[in-house]
Protein backbone atom coordinates (compact mmCIF):
# COMPACT_ATOMS: atom_id res chain seq x y z
CA UNK A 1 0.00 0.00 0.00
CA UNK A 2 1.21 3.77 -0.21
CA UNK A 3 1.22 5.58 2.65
CA UNK A 4 1.37 9.57 1.87
CA UNK A 5 4.97 11.25 3.49
CA UNK A 6 4.69 14.26 5.63
CA UNK A 7 4.82 17.89 3.76
CA UNK A 8 8.16 19.04 3.28
CA UNK A 9 9.03 21.66 6.48
CA UNK A 10 10.77 24.13 3.76
CA UNK A 11 7.84 25.87 3.43
CA UNK A 12 9.95 28.40 1.17
CA UNK A 13 11.21 25.91 -1.37
CA UNK A 14 9.58 27.12 -4.69
CA UNK A 15 8.26 23.89 -5.94
CA UNK A 16 6.37 23.71 -2.94
CA UNK A 17 4.35 26.87 -4.27
CA UNK A 18 1.70 27.51 -6.76
CA UNK A 19 1.76 26.15 -9.35
CA UNK A 20 3.78 23.09 -8.37
CA UNK A 21 2.57 22.40 -4.81
CA UNK A 22 5.56 18.86 -5.09
CA UNK A 23 4.72 17.03 -1.92
CA UNK A 24 0.84 17.92 -1.70
CA UNK A 25 0.62 17.30 -5.03
CA UNK A 26 -0.43 13.03 -5.93
CA UNK A 27 1.89 10.92 -8.36
CA UNK A 28 0.90 9.03 -10.81
CA UNK A 29 4.44 7.95 -11.88
CA UNK A 30 5.49 3.67 -11.93
CA UNK A 31 5.96 3.26 -8.04
CA UNK A 32 2.04 5.17 -7.00
CA UNK A 33 0.97 2.62 -9.90
CA UNK A 34 3.00 -0.02 -7.98
CA UNK A 35 1.68 0.51 -4.68
CA UNK A 36 -1.77 0.49 -5.78
CA UNK A 37 -1.35 -3.13 -7.64
CA UNK A 38 0.03 -4.11 -4.00
CA UNK A 39 -3.14 -2.66 -2.34
CA UNK A 40 -5.08 -4.32 -4.59
CA UNK A 41 -3.14 -8.07 -3.82
CA UNK A 42 -2.15 -7.57 -7.55
CA UNK A 43 1.76 -7.85 -6.87
CA UNK A 44 3.73 -8.72 -3.83
CA UNK A 45 6.86 -9.80 -5.23
CA UNK A 46 7.21 -13.04 -4.25
CA UNK A 47 8.46 -14.47 -0.45
CA UNK A 48 11.20 -15.85 -1.26
CA UNK A 49 13.92 -13.75 0.56
CA UNK A 50 14.86 -10.18 0.24
CA UNK A 51 17.24 -10.84 -3.20
CA UNK A 52 14.73 -12.35 -5.23
CA UNK A 53 11.90 -9.12 -4.32
CA UNK A 54 14.68 -6.91 -4.81
CA UNK A 55 14.96 -8.61 -8.33
CA UNK A 56 11.38 -8.60 -8.51
CA UNK A 57 10.89 -5.33 -7.89
CA UNK A 58 13.45 -4.17 -10.20
CA UNK A 59 11.86 -5.87 -13.01
CA UNK A 60 8.33 -4.39 -12.20
CA UNK A 61 10.11 -1.17 -12.64
CA UNK A 62 12.67 -2.30 -15.77
CA UNK A 63 15.41 -0.92 -13.96
CA UNK A 64 18.41 -3.42 -15.02
CA UNK A 65 20.75 -5.04 -12.03
CA UNK A 66 24.03 -5.09 -14.20
CA UNK A 67 24.00 -1.35 -13.30
CA UNK A 68 24.63 -2.11 -10.00
CA UNK A 69 26.67 0.28 -8.03
CA UNK A 70 28.01 0.04 -4.40
CA UNK A 71 28.63 3.02 -1.95
CA UNK A 72 30.10 2.72 1.34
CA UNK A 73 30.51 6.04 2.71
CA UNK A 74 27.86 7.19 5.44
CA UNK A 75 25.94 9.17 3.14
CA UNK A 76 22.59 7.95 3.14
CA UNK A 77 19.38 8.01 4.79
CA UNK A 78 20.27 4.24 6.33
CA UNK A 79 23.91 5.31 7.27
CA UNK A 80 23.38 3.42 10.64
CA UNK A 81 23.41 -0.11 7.98
CA UNK A 82 26.24 1.49 5.78
CA UNK A 83 29.94 0.01 6.44
CA UNK A 84 32.74 -0.86 4.18
CA UNK A 85 31.62 -4.19 4.38
CA UNK A 86 28.34 -3.41 4.09
CA UNK A 87 27.90 -1.18 0.99
CA UNK A 88 24.63 0.19 -0.25
CA UNK A 89 23.82 -0.73 -3.45
CA UNK A 90 22.15 1.67 -6.24
CA UNK A 91 20.72 0.09 -9.52
CA UNK A 92 18.86 2.80 -12.11
CA UNK A 93 17.60 3.32 -15.77
CA UNK A 94 17.12 6.09 -17.91
CA UNK A 95 14.55 7.32 -15.98
CA UNK A 96 14.56 5.14 -12.07
CA UNK A 97 16.76 4.97 -9.61
CA UNK A 98 16.72 2.10 -7.02
CA UNK A 99 18.66 2.46 -3.43
CA UNK A 100 19.30 -1.09 -0.89
CA UNK A 101 21.71 -2.16 1.60
CA UNK A 102 20.57 -5.63 3.38
CA UNK A 103 18.60 -5.30 6.07
CA UNK A 104 17.47 -1.92 5.22
CA UNK A 105 14.31 -0.10 3.20
CA UNK A 106 14.68 0.04 -0.15
CA UNK A 107 14.59 3.59 -2.44
CA UNK A 108 13.68 4.51 -5.19
CA UNK A 109 13.37 7.98 -7.36
CA UNK A 110 10.82 6.82 -10.29
CA UNK A 111 10.49 9.74 -12.86
CA UNK A 112 6.72 11.31 -12.64
CA UNK A 113 5.18 13.28 -15.87
CA UNK A 114 3.73 16.07 -13.84
CA UNK A 115 6.01 16.32 -10.90
CA UNK A 116 9.51 14.96 -12.33
CA UNK A 117 11.37 12.99 -9.55
CA UNK A 118 9.37 11.28 -6.93
CA UNK A 119 10.96 9.57 -3.73
CA UNK A 120 9.77 6.77 -2.05
CA UNK A 121 10.40 4.45 0.41
CA UNK A 122 9.77 0.52 -0.04
CA UNK A 123 9.60 -2.22 3.04
CA UNK A 124 10.00 -5.32 1.57
CA UNK A 125 6.83 -8.32 2.55
CA UNK A 126 7.89 -10.26 6.02
CA UNK A 127 5.64 -13.32 6.10
CA UNK A 128 2.04 -12.38 5.33
CA UNK A 129 2.36 -9.13 6.15
CA UNK A 130 3.20 -7.41 1.92
CA UNK A 131 5.39 -4.61 0.64
CA UNK A 132 4.83 -1.34 2.35
CA UNK A 133 5.48 2.00 -0.65
CA UNK A 134 5.95 5.35 1.39
CA UNK A 135 5.83 8.29 -0.75
CA UNK A 136 9.15 10.40 1.20
CA UNK A 137 9.16 14.12 1.14
CA UNK A 138 10.75 16.04 4.21
CA UNK A 139 13.07 13.20 5.05
CA UNK A 140 14.56 12.73 1.18
CA UNK A 141 14.36 16.33 0.48
CA UNK A 142 16.88 17.82 3.11
CA UNK A 143 19.31 16.33 1.15
CA UNK A 144 17.65 15.85 -2.13
CA UNK A 145 16.90 19.39 -3.08
CA UNK A 146 19.74 21.49 -2.28
CA UNK A 147 22.44 23.03 -4.40
CA UNK A 148 23.60 19.53 -4.77
CA UNK A 149 21.00 19.53 -6.86
CA UNK A 150 20.49 22.47 -8.69
CA UNK A 151 17.58 23.61 -5.89
CA UNK A 152 15.16 20.68 -7.27
CA UNK A 153 14.09 17.70 -5.98
CA UNK A 154 17.22 15.60 -7.68
CA UNK A 155 19.91 13.34 -7.69
CA UNK A 156 23.63 13.68 -7.36
CA UNK A 157 26.84 11.68 -7.12
CA UNK A 158 29.25 12.65 -4.45
CA UNK A 159 32.83 11.82 -3.69
CA UNK A 160 33.98 11.92 0.03
CA UNK A 161 37.22 10.64 1.48
CA UNK A 162 35.50 8.22 4.49
CA UNK A 163 37.47 6.79 7.59
CA UNK A 164 37.50 3.18 8.52
CA UNK A 165 33.56 3.31 9.31
CA UNK A 166 32.60 5.34 6.22
CA UNK A 167 32.08 8.31 7.94
CA UNK A 168 33.20 11.10 5.53
CA UNK A 169 36.27 12.97 6.83
CA UNK A 170 35.32 16.71 5.56
CA UNK A 171 38.45 18.14 6.57
CA UNK A 172 40.00 15.96 3.46
CA UNK A 173 37.85 17.49 1.11
CA UNK A 174 34.72 16.40 -0.99
CA UNK A 175 33.30 16.45 -4.31
CA UNK A 176 29.79 16.72 -6.18
CA UNK A 177 30.60 14.33 -9.27
CA UNK A 178 29.92 15.49 -12.78
CA UNK A 179 31.48 15.27 -16.70
CA UNK A 180 33.94 17.29 -15.36
CA UNK A 181 35.04 16.09 -12.59
CA UNK A 182 38.58 14.68 -12.79
CA UNK A 183 39.24 11.15 -12.04
CA UNK A 184 41.16 11.64 -9.81
CA UNK A 185 38.96 13.54 -7.23
CA UNK A 186 35.95 10.55 -8.12
CA UNK A 187 34.29 7.66 -6.41
CA UNK A 188 35.88 7.91 -2.82
CA UNK A 189 33.20 6.11 -0.46
CA UNK A 190 32.56 3.82 -3.64
CA UNK A 191 33.91 0.81 -4.78
CA UNK A 192 34.79 0.57 -8.18
CA UNK A 193 35.36 -2.92 -10.44
CA UNK A 194 36.76 -2.83 -14.12
CA UNK A 195 39.62 -1.25 -15.16
CA UNK A 196 40.85 2.53 -14.86
CA UNK A 197 44.47 4.24 -16.42
CA UNK A 198 43.89 6.92 -14.35
CA UNK A 199 44.30 7.30 -10.29
CA UNK A 200 41.07 7.33 -8.51
CA UNK A 201 39.62 7.47 -4.66
CA UNK A 202 37.54 4.66 -4.67
CA UNK A 203 38.20 1.21 -3.04
CA UNK A 204 39.90 2.44 0.37
CA UNK A 205 39.06 4.45 3.56
CA UNK A 206 42.00 6.45 5.41
CA UNK A 207 43.87 3.98 8.12
CA UNK A 208 42.97 5.07 12.18
CA UNK A 209 44.62 8.36 12.54
CA UNK A 210 45.13 9.53 9.41
CA UNK A 211 43.33 12.76 8.09
CA UNK A 212 44.91 13.84 5.34
CA UNK A 213 43.03 12.30 2.63
CA UNK A 214 44.07 9.41 0.04
CA UNK A 215 46.42 9.39 -2.87
CA UNK A 216 44.52 8.65 -5.97
CA UNK A 217 45.08 5.23 -7.40
CA UNK A 218 44.83 3.31 -10.20
CA UNK A 219 42.44 0.06 -9.70
CA UNK A 220 41.73 -3.08 -12.51
CA UNK A 221 39.23 -5.71 -10.58
CA UNK A 222 37.01 -7.75 -12.25
CA UNK A 223 35.05 -8.35 -9.31
CA UNK A 224 34.33 -7.18 -5.69
CA UNK A 225 34.99 -10.53 -3.85
CA UNK A 226 38.41 -9.86 -2.65
CA UNK A 227 37.08 -6.59 -0.64
CA UNK A 228 33.26 -8.00 0.33
CA UNK A 229 31.25 -11.03 0.74
CA UNK A 230 29.47 -10.48 -2.68
CA UNK A 231 26.81 -13.32 -2.38
CA UNK A 232 24.61 -10.32 -0.36
CA UNK A 233 24.08 -8.50 -3.69
CA UNK A 234 22.94 -9.14 -7.09
CA UNK A 235 25.86 -8.65 -9.01
CA UNK A 236 29.64 -9.07 -7.65
CA UNK A 237 30.43 -5.84 -9.60
CA UNK A 238 30.33 -2.16 -9.13
CA UNK A 239 31.12 -1.10 -12.67
CA UNK A 240 33.16 1.96 -13.56
CA UNK A 241 31.20 2.52 -16.74
CA UNK A 242 28.08 2.05 -14.86
CA UNK A 243 29.35 4.45 -12.56
CA UNK A 244 30.53 7.20 -14.77
CA UNK A 245 27.19 6.69 -16.58
CA UNK A 246 24.90 7.62 -13.15
CA UNK A 247 27.52 10.59 -12.18
CA UNK A 248 26.06 12.13 -16.06
CA UNK A 249 22.81 10.91 -15.81
CA UNK A 250 22.37 12.43 -11.93
CA UNK A 251 23.60 16.23 -13.97
CA UNK A 252 21.56 16.15 -16.81
CA UNK A 253 18.24 15.01 -15.03
CA UNK A 254 18.18 18.16 -12.72
CA UNK A 255 19.02 20.55 -15.02
CA UNK A 256 15.62 19.13 -16.46
CA UNK A 257 13.89 18.99 -13.37
CA UNK A 258 15.03 22.66 -13.07
CA UNK A 259 14.38 23.94 -16.49
CA UNK A 260 10.42 22.68 -16.40
CA UNK A 261 9.93 23.93 -12.88
CA UNK A 262 11.52 27.33 -12.82
CA UNK A 263 9.68 27.74 -16.56
CA UNK A 264 6.67 26.96 -15.03
CA UNK A 265 6.83 28.91 -11.80
CA UNK A 266 7.94 31.71 -14.14
CA UNK A 267 4.71 31.24 -16.37
CA UNK A 268 2.49 31.17 -13.15
CA UNK A 269 4.40 34.92 -12.24
CA UNK A 270 4.07 36.52 -16.01
CA UNK A 271 0.71 35.55 -16.03
CA UNK A 272 0.07 36.99 -12.47
CA UNK A 273 1.28 40.64 -13.44
CA UNK A 274 1.71 41.02 -17.20
CA UNK A 275 -0.52 40.88 -20.43
CA UNK A 276 2.61 40.07 -22.36
CA UNK A 277 3.03 37.07 -24.94
CA UNK A 278 4.58 34.12 -23.10
CA UNK A 279 6.60 33.39 -26.27
CA UNK A 280 7.75 36.85 -26.15
CA UNK A 281 11.56 37.28 -26.02
CA UNK A 282 10.70 40.49 -23.53
CA UNK A 283 9.20 38.03 -21.36
CA UNK A 284 10.13 36.45 -17.89
CA UNK A 285 9.51 33.12 -18.87
CA UNK A 286 10.81 33.19 -22.29
CA UNK A 287 14.11 34.00 -20.78
CA UNK A 288 13.69 31.44 -18.47
CA UNK A 289 13.11 28.91 -20.99
CA UNK A 290 16.27 29.77 -23.39
CA UNK A 291 18.25 29.94 -20.00
CA UNK A 292 17.78 26.68 -18.90
CA UNK A 293 17.68 25.22 -22.42
CA UNK A 294 21.41 26.71 -22.70
CA UNK A 295 22.42 24.57 -19.52
CA UNK A 296 20.74 21.49 -21.34
CA UNK A 297 22.86 21.88 -24.19
CA UNK A 298 26.22 22.76 -22.55
CA UNK A 299 25.52 18.96 -20.62
CA UNK A 300 23.97 17.13 -23.26
CA UNK A 301 27.05 18.05 -25.85
CA UNK A 302 29.43 17.20 -22.75
CA UNK A 303 31.12 20.02 -23.25
CA UNK A 304 33.95 20.48 -20.49
CA UNK A 305 33.90 16.49 -19.97
CA UNK A 306 37.60 15.46 -18.25
CA UNK A 307 39.55 13.11 -20.69
CA UNK A 308 39.85 9.47 -19.22
CA UNK A 309 43.23 9.62 -19.76
CA UNK A 310 45.88 6.69 -21.03
CA UNK A 311 43.75 3.83 -22.17
CA UNK A 312 40.50 4.87 -20.85
CA UNK A 313 38.29 2.98 -18.71
CA UNK A 314 36.94 -0.65 -18.74
CA UNK A 315 33.99 -2.16 -17.26
CA UNK A 316 31.48 -5.06 -17.43
CA UNK A 317 30.40 -6.40 -20.82
CA UNK A 318 27.48 -7.33 -19.01
CA UNK A 319 26.76 -3.31 -18.12
CA UNK A 320 27.93 -2.54 -21.69
CA UNK A 321 25.91 -4.94 -23.66
CA UNK A 322 22.87 -3.94 -21.61
CA UNK A 323 23.65 -0.35 -22.10
CA UNK A 324 24.25 0.03 -25.97
CA UNK A 325 21.26 -2.69 -26.22
CA UNK A 326 18.80 -0.37 -25.04
CA UNK A 327 19.19 2.55 -27.02
CA UNK A 328 17.21 4.40 -29.87
CA UNK A 329 18.90 3.95 -32.83
CA UNK A 330 18.70 5.82 -36.42
CA UNK A 331 17.88 3.61 -39.55
CA UNK A 332 21.61 2.60 -39.71
CA UNK A 333 21.88 1.50 -36.45
CA UNK A 334 23.42 4.44 -34.93
CA UNK A 335 23.12 5.33 -31.70
CA UNK A 336 23.58 7.96 -28.62
CA UNK A 337 24.21 5.32 -26.69
CA UNK A 338 27.29 3.61 -27.83
CA UNK A 339 30.07 3.85 -25.75
CA UNK A 340 33.81 4.89 -26.42
CA UNK A 341 35.46 4.22 -23.06
CA UNK A 342 38.71 6.24 -24.15
CA UNK A 343 39.42 9.83 -24.47
CA UNK A 344 35.65 10.34 -23.54
CA UNK A 345 32.73 7.99 -22.51
CA UNK A 346 30.63 7.96 -25.23
CA UNK A 347 31.52 7.81 -29.40
CA UNK A 348 28.92 11.12 -30.23
CA UNK A 349 29.22 13.49 -28.01
CA UNK A 350 25.95 14.07 -27.48
CA UNK A 351 23.41 12.70 -24.39
CA UNK A 352 21.10 9.56 -24.90
CA UNK A 353 18.91 11.37 -22.05
CA UNK A 354 17.58 13.41 -24.55
CA UNK A 355 15.30 10.53 -24.74
CA UNK A 356 14.10 10.66 -21.26
CA UNK A 357 10.83 10.66 -19.53
CA UNK A 358 12.55 13.77 -17.81
CA UNK A 359 13.20 15.50 -21.78
CA UNK A 360 10.01 14.32 -22.96
CA UNK A 361 7.97 16.02 -19.71
CA UNK A 362 9.89 19.65 -20.91
CA UNK A 363 7.41 22.31 -21.51
CA UNK A 364 7.30 22.53 -25.53
CA UNK A 365 9.17 26.83 -24.80
CA UNK A 366 12.21 24.63 -23.27
CA UNK A 367 12.19 22.20 -25.64
CA UNK A 368 11.97 24.69 -28.54
CA UNK A 369 15.15 26.21 -27.28
CA UNK A 370 16.55 23.44 -26.16
CA UNK A 371 16.61 22.43 -30.40
CA UNK A 372 17.52 25.95 -31.33
CA UNK A 373 20.46 25.97 -29.57
CA UNK A 374 21.48 22.18 -30.10
CA UNK A 375 20.90 23.02 -34.32
CA UNK A 376 23.21 26.09 -33.87
CA UNK A 377 25.82 23.68 -32.20
CA UNK A 378 25.65 20.97 -34.40
CA UNK A 379 25.75 23.19 -37.52
CA UNK A 380 28.44 25.43 -36.50
CA UNK A 381 31.55 24.01 -38.17
CA UNK A 382 33.64 25.97 -35.89
CA UNK A 383 32.07 25.28 -32.83
CA UNK A 384 34.23 22.90 -30.09
CA UNK A 385 36.17 19.89 -31.07
CA UNK A 386 33.32 17.71 -33.40
CA UNK A 387 34.17 16.93 -36.56
CA UNK A 388 31.72 17.31 -39.36
CA UNK A 389 31.35 13.76 -39.68
CA UNK A 390 30.14 13.70 -36.07
CA UNK A 391 27.85 16.16 -35.84
CA UNK A 392 26.25 15.05 -39.20
CA UNK A 393 25.61 11.37 -37.43
CA UNK A 394 24.35 13.47 -34.45
CA UNK A 395 21.92 15.10 -36.35
CA UNK A 396 20.85 12.28 -38.35
CA UNK A 397 20.11 10.00 -35.05
CA UNK A 398 18.47 13.17 -33.70
CA UNK A 399 15.74 13.61 -36.71
CA UNK A 400 15.37 10.01 -36.98
CA UNK A 401 14.49 9.95 -33.00
CA UNK A 402 13.78 12.74 -31.53
CA UNK A 403 10.39 14.40 -31.82
CA UNK A 404 10.47 17.52 -32.98
CA UNK A 405 13.84 18.24 -33.71
CA UNK A 406 13.93 18.18 -37.09
CA UNK A 407 11.39 21.12 -37.55
CA UNK A 408 12.88 24.46 -37.96
CA UNK A 409 12.62 27.05 -35.48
Amino acid sequence: MLVAGAATSQGQDFFELPPIHYSATASKDKVALLARKIEEGKWNGGSAGVLKFLKALLDELDVPEESQVLVFSKTSLQNSLISHDHPRAIYFSMDTYVGWVPGGKIEVIAMDDNLGPVFYTIDPPVGSTPPRVVRATDSCLQCHATSRTSGVPGMFVRSVVPDKNGHPVLSAGTSLVTDHTPLRERWGGWYVSGTTDEGHLGNRWLAEGEETGLAPRASSLANLSSLIDTRKYLRPTSDVVALMVLEHQCHTHNLMTKAKMTYERAVYFQKSYSDADLDSEKGMAWKTADSSAKEIVEAFLFRGEIDLGGNGVEGSEDFVEMFEGRGVGSKTGKKLREFRLYGRLFRYRCSYMIHSTAFRILPDAVKERVFHHLRQALNDAEAGEMSQRERGVIRSILEETVPGFKKES
